[in-house]
């Protein structure tokens, strides 16, 4: 809009005018329609004063609708005495969605989830629940496996696929048999960071997202149970190897683990790198790389801490 004055001799009214269109271009901005979000409710969902066990999960139901433009953004964010962190940020394009989520009772005595949409005008709405851990919880047992070794994809001699609760490596056949027990594969690739191709061994899951993974193992589309695995893929996690070397119980697996850095793989894993997962069934380990073989036909060797 092109405003053109000319001649005035009154600065005042030019104020009044200038502030009568500002108003009004105010007032065009409140009129604007937000979206809406609201949480379900009913025995399949966690509801407002929840008490947790520590690692117990919990499920939430979110609907949302926009209102006088598309939905952009959605996030989860848990509020504790230590701050406020993100676990879930969600960039998007809809009218509408509805979704179900489920994360996992942290240490924090008491946190407030805050589950938020925002609009394309940068409109927002939330909705806030209050979940308390539960006193008489403690932390859980592990898991420890000092040494796995597993095959790249193309080596034919040691297994790809892995089992964490037994510790098990399968071949593809005896893999696919087992398939619903399957939460992690390796493989090896060529991987671009900033323009260049860097050797990278990899950790990924039956249902990688994107479906990357059936460019190594394309006998995966034809399973029913496709597990998906989250890798925390911080740089730097905080895990140093004395605290891996002491951890005992699941202390250190819950804490270590960020749900808003899980991806579908860990690229270029590298002996010494240490990596918080958790496994579509919630449970959350560690790795320690020991070796790890730039090659198709190489192997990998890690130690293994994960919940019972």
């Amino acid at each position: 809009m092109t405003i053109l004055i000319t001649k005035v001799r009154n600065p005042f009214l030019v104020l009044v005018a200038m502030s009568t269109l500002l108003l009004g271009a105010c007032d065009k901005d409140s009129d604007r329609n937000p979206p809406t979000l609201q949480l379900m409710s009913g025995a399949n969902y966690t509801s407002d004063g929840t008490v947790a066990a520590i690692g117990q999960p919990l499920h939430f139901g979110i609907d949302a609708q926009g209102g006088d433009a598309n939905i952009t953004n959605f996030t989860v964010k848990i509020k504790t005495s230590q701050g406020t962190r993100t676990v879930l940020d969600s960039g998007l394009n809809v009218r509408n969605f509805t979704v179900n989520e489920t994360f996992f009772q942290g240490v924090e005595d008491t946190a407030q989830w805050i589950f938020t949409v925002m609009d394309k005008n940068r409109l927002t709405d939330s909705k806030t629940l209050t979940i308390y851990k539960d006193p008489n919880s403690t932390f859980g047992g592990i898991r420890h496996y000092p040494s796995i070794v597993m095959g790249m994809d193309e080596n034919t001699q040691l297994g790809h696929f892995m089992d964490p609760a037994t510790g098990h490596v399968y071949m593809l056949d005896s893999a696919t048999i087992m398939q619903s027990a399957i939460d992690l594969l390796v493989y090896f690739k060529m991987s671009e960071d900033n323009g260049v191709l860097i050797p990278s061994a990899t950790f990924s899951s039956p249902g990688e997202e994107g479906d990357a993974v059936l460019e190594f193992y394309p006998e995966l589309e034809q399973w029913q149970a496709r597990n998906y695995t989250k890798y925390d893929i911080r740089a730097n996690n905080g895990v140093t190897p004395q605290a891996f070397a002491d951890a005992h119980n699941d202390s250190l697996l819950i804490v270590s683990y960020d749900d808003v850095w899980g991806k579908r793989k860990y690229k270029w894993a590298v002996a010494g790198t240490i990596i918080p997962f958790m496994t579509q069934q919630g449970k959350k380990g560690l790795i320690r790389v020991i070796r790890a073989d730039e090659q198709a036909a190489g192997i990998i060797e890690f130690e293994m801490k994960i919940q019972y």
